[in-house]
C-alpha cells in the first residue's frame, strides 16, 4: 500500500471504529467521500441518506458539494 492508502485506512478506522455499524450498501469509495466530512453528525446523516436513497458515489459527492 502507498502512503495515501494507509492514510485513508487510518482515517476510516478513526471515523468508523465499530465495524458492525457499517452499511453494506456503501462501497469503499462512498466511505472515502464520507471521510472528507469533519462533522460526525453530518457524516452519519449522509451515510444514512446514501444507503437509503441508493446514491452512487458521484451523487453522494454532488449532494455534499451542494450542502443537501
Amino acid at each position: 500500500f502507498d502512503a495515501s492508502n494507509l492514510r485513508n485506512m487510518r482515517l476510516f478506522y478513526q471515523a468508523f471504529p465499530i465495524r458492525d455499524a457499517l452499511r453494506h450498501e456503501l462501497s469503499w469509495t462512498h466511505y472515502r467521500v464520507l471521510l472528507r466530512l469533519a462533522d460526525p453528525v453530518a457524516r452519519a446523516w449522509y451515510e444514512n441518506e446514501a444507503a437509503g436513497q441508493h446514491w452512487s458515489t458521484r451523487q453522494l459527492d454532488r449532494q455534499i458539494g451542494a450542502l443537501y
